[in-house]
């Protein structure tokens, strides 16, 4: 995994270097820079070494010179679609160099490379021969790529924090963004916080004219459309091909020359990782954090599989005097606004592993592509009952969520509920939202003292429902969540809380064949009114004794109710403060529930100006 910039115009070579300099995060073992007056190009390249450490020097060329690439990420099928590329004729220089068969897989097959690759990746490639520069993004977006374009300058960037190395650069905040960063908790790809920068959208291949840096977009893998026919029907048989799927991916996962390691919670997801980590390899450690306050703490159930897996296990205490000493400084290491609380713990249990591993591997995606969470059990009841809910029923709604107790415990009762019926109050294309979300419309009207339209802040998820209109609702849901949560919230926070750290967090359900294949099952396999994630479950019986593996559903955060103060001053330009005080006071007095907000805006103070 790296971090790299690439400009095309008038920048200074000092703003590059800093530029560079500030990311050396993702990258500590190598750095370095190639600059071409005559191209007005510039690249820096910070390296963290996983695969070949003298072939995946950056940036990496083409033989003759007119190709170059800056790529940070891992192609975990590459050693196949090296095969494909030989038997075609293409020579290698390298024996293990996922970075070669990247350049010579865009050299041969131009566009049509890139729906191949199983990974992560972000790239930039540079091609001379046809004066145009590529980026692109991997399926799920499990990196991050941004780009601004000003004053006839193109940059291109790994992480939105080295756009302040470049002086001249304007980095004004969007409003619309801003308040979909309040609903969101996130600003949806292709925009940022700023008016001028933007986001690579997974899935996606962005092609510059050099010249005069227009562009276009090319979605390269289309998730889900085709896949609305339930083509699996055997259920016995459906399980044996998931345990296929899964054992290929996590092997794919484990090639490295570095040690692998693994984040262990002891769930569904991550006990499943750890068997087939350790079917398949003998060197593998655990790295479970132990979070104060029982609601909250997976440490018991990891351990007790560690040992009736033979893993060696590590831990670390995240407690309250923990959180006082390094909340701040976690949260003022982001690169971005992102609202997921379980940021600040994965980036204590990716502090704990790098120390000894270069990469893990984590159960990220599972909720998303198999149904994990508590909406996939109450579809078709909302899908139903919808009726029920209108413009007439909301100030009863909402009595009724203001009469529910408020409890500081993880994922309780009354948390569900609340959302739910929030949720309930709005059309069917932004209901998931809305279930998710840590504000009402009304709120978010009342914060910016405007008239907002839903239909026009969320256009994209009108657009969403109308591609997917074909497929069922629980599919809609799945495509929900793979579409725009995991990417820019649950990918997000992965990469940021593990190349802070400078680790790779590498996960193996976000694999295309796994996806397609979810897709493709009926979706009482995967979930019921009762249960959720059937299938995983059912796998997981034929792997591990049952009394090892804790089916309950926890959550990766902390007790942000309890340990997060609250009682200070949330003053930002743009917005109506009053508001937000009255919003504070009510959440003090116990008379609502707003900690996801106020924890979104404890984020969002870094990035106020």
């Amino acid at each position: 995994m790296c971090g790299f910039i690439l400009s095309i115009g008038s920048v200074k070579k000092e703003e590059i270097i800093s530029a560079v300099n500030k990311i050396k995060y993702r990258g500590p073992d190598e750095t370095n820079f190639y600059f071409d007056e005559s191209y007005d190009l510039s690249m820096g390249h910070n390296r963290l070494s996983i695969l070949d450490d003298k072939y995946g020097v950056q940036p990496y060329f083409s033989k003759d010179k007119s190709l170059i690439l800056l790529f940070n990420g891992e192609i975990y099928n590459f050693k196949e679609l090296r095969i494909d590329l030989e038997e075609k004729g293409v020579k290698f220089e390298s024996k293990n160099s996922d970075t070669e068969v990247l350049l010579n897989g865009y050299k041969y097959y131009e566009k049509d490379f890139f729906p191949k690759i199983d990974g992560p990746f972000a790239c930039a490639i540079v091609d001379k021969k046809k004066n145009r520069i590529i980026l692109g993004r991997d399926k799920f977006g499990e990196k991050p790529l941004f780009f601004t374009i000003q004053k006839n300058t193109l940059i291109v960037s790994s992480e939105l924090k080295v756009f302040s190395s470049f002086k001249n650069l304007k980095t004004t905040i969007d409003l619309k963004s801003l308040q979909k960063y309040f609903i969101f908790s996130f600003v949806p790809s292709p925009q940022t916080l700023y008016e001028n920068i933007f986001k690579v959208e997974n899935s996606y291949l962005y092609e510059f004219n050099k010249d005069n840096l227009s562009y276009k977009k090319i979605k390269y893998y289309e998730i889900g459309n085709k896949y609305s026919k339930k083509t699996i029907s055997n259920y016995k048989n459906s399980i044996e091909i998931l345990d296929n799927l899964f054992e290929k991916s996590v092997k794919s996962r484990l090639i490295s020359d570095h040690k692998v390691g693994i984040f262990l919670s002891g769930g569904i997801d991550s006990s499943l990782v750890a068997y087939y980590a350790k079917k398949l390899s003998n060197n593998i450690t655990s790295y479970t954090l132990s979070v104060e306050g029982k609601s909250f703490d997976e440490s018991k159930k990891a351990k007790k599989l560690a040992k009736y897996l033979n893993l060696n296990n590590k831990d670390k205490i995240f407690d309250l005097n923990y959180f006082n000493q390094n909340f701040e400084n976690i949260l003022n290491k982001l690169d971005e606004p992102i609202g997921a609380s379980t940021f600040v713990p994965m980036y204590v249990v990716s502090e704990l592993a790098s120390k000894e591993c270069k990469s893990v591997i984590c159960g990220d995606g599972g909720d998303e592509i198999f149904g994990g969470y508590e909406i996939f059990k109450y579809v078709d009841i909302i899908k139903n009952l919808g009726f029920l809910f209108n413009k007439n029923t909301y100030q009863a709604t909402k009595s009724l969520m203001n009469l529910l107790p408020i409890s500081k415990n993880n994922l309780s009762l009354d948390f569900k509920i609340r959302r739910f019926l929030q949720g309930m109050n709005y059309k069917t294309q932004f209901k998931n939202t809305m279930f998710l979300s840590p504000i009402s419309i009304e709120d978010l009207k009342e914060i910016f003292n405007e008239k907002i339209e839903i239909e026009d802040l969320f256009s994209h998820l009108i657009s969403f429902e109308n591609d997917y209109k074909f497929n069922s609702v629980y599919d809609r849901t799945v495509l929900y969540f793979v579409n725009y949560y995991l990417p820019d919230l649950v990918c997000s926070r992965a990469d940021k809380a593990g190349m802070l750290n400078s680790l790779e967090i590498r996960t193996p359900f976000l694999n295309s064949e796994i996806l397609e294949f979810a897709l493709s099952l009926p979706n009482n396999f995967k979930s019921n009114l009762f249960q959720t994630k059937i299938i995983l479950r059912d796998l997981l019986k034929t792997k591990i004794n049952k009394k090892y593996v804790d089916k309950s559903k926890i959550g990766f955060t902390f007790p942000m109710q309890a340990w997060m103060n609250i009682d200070k001053d949330y003053s930002f330009s743009n917005i109506n403060n009053k508001y937000i005080e009255n919003l504070k006071l009510m959440h003090l007095k116990k008379k609502y529930e707003f900690r996801n907000l106020f924890y979104n805006l404890e984020v969002l103070k870094r990035f106020n100006s």
